[in-house]
């Protein structure tokens, strides 16, 4: 089964969110980069926070070959002082943010009985509490006085997540921590969902030691192909706009069916090679 092909947010109307500036964390690459997109076609400014700088770069001037305004901005979720700085520069820079995606994050595939302690804090401290700094941050410094919308992107574990137990755990938590800021903060007007993606097709892929007809060969769906980033990032701009208005405290699955047709298991895709020589699949370094 195909999908049209149609760039991420296009299927919104071009003023959707004119006037409304976002916040996209992880907005260099893959679904951050396909949001940021999505929301700079819909008439939002774009700021973009990771660590690494030439691809915000690069997004950025995509960005702007649309129209629409950017800031990139380099800083690491799982520090508070650096995520301040960020949000002061966009302080500076338009005086207000209205959206937050909470995008950045990151994981690898392992069997949990190998997974060391470190190496399970370090994935719970990259993707839960990163996501709780930022939000926590953003809230205090511009939500809590007019209200916006926080979309968190998690991963598709309500079936259990073999190979990521780790992940599994954190986004759960992720989860959880909405739903219960949704209690919360509704008062204040802040509206906060997740969103969570099945196998979605992204140069991220290239860094587990799975080859890439694995991915293919195993029945994953009941759609029968890969999402695109671009189906993960609209579904994101609708909760981030006026039309998700009557809806909080939720998570939306885009996944194909993934969690319905089967549990899959990441530990049946690892090449014992590569895994044991820490190779990765895009032939990049370790």
């Amino acid at each position: 089964m195909t999908t049209p092909e149609m760039e991420p947010g296009s299927g919104f109307a071009p003023d959707l969110l004119a006037g409304q500036c976002a916040l996209v964390t992880g907005g260099g690459s893959g679904i951050g980069r396909a949001t940021a997109l999505a929301l700079g076609r819909v008439g939002a400014k774009v700021a973009l926070l990771g660590r690494r700088a030439e691809p915000l770069q690069q997004t950025a001037a995509g960005l702007r070959s649309l129209g629409a305004e950017a800031l990139p901005l380099t800083a690491d979720i799982r520090e508070p002082d650096s995520v301040q700085h960020a949000l002061e520069q966009i302080a500076t820079a338009w005086g207000q943010l209205d959206i937050l995606v909470n995008n950045a994050g990151g994981q690898y595939v392992s069997a949990a009985r190998d997974i060391s302690i470190k190496g399970f804090n370090a994935v719970v401290r990259n993707n839960l509490m990163g996501t709780w700094c930022v939000t926590k941050l953003v809230a205090d410094r511009f939500l809590f006085d007019h209200g916006g919308r926080v979309v968190c992107v998690t991963a598709a574990v309500r079936s259990g997540m073999g190979g990521f137990a780790h992940t599994a755990a954190a986004r759960g938590g992720v989860v959880a921590l909405v739903k219960s800021l949704a209690f919360e903060w509704a008062e204040h007007g802040i509206l906060l969902n997740c969103v969570a993606p099945g196998t979605v097709k992204t140069d991220a892929m290239g860094q587990y030691p799975i080859p890439p007809d694995q991915w293919y060969r195993f029945d994953r769906n009941l759609l029968g192909r890969m999402g695109e980033p671009r189906e993960v990032a609209d579904m994101i701009v609708f909760l981030a706009s006026p039309l998700a208005g009557f809806i909080t405290g939720e998570e939306f699955y885009v996944d194909g069916g993934e969690t319905i047709d089967l549990a899959h298991d990441a530990r049946d895709m690892i090449d014992a090679d590569m895994f044991a020589n820490r190779q990765r699949a895009d032939g990049k370094g370790r």
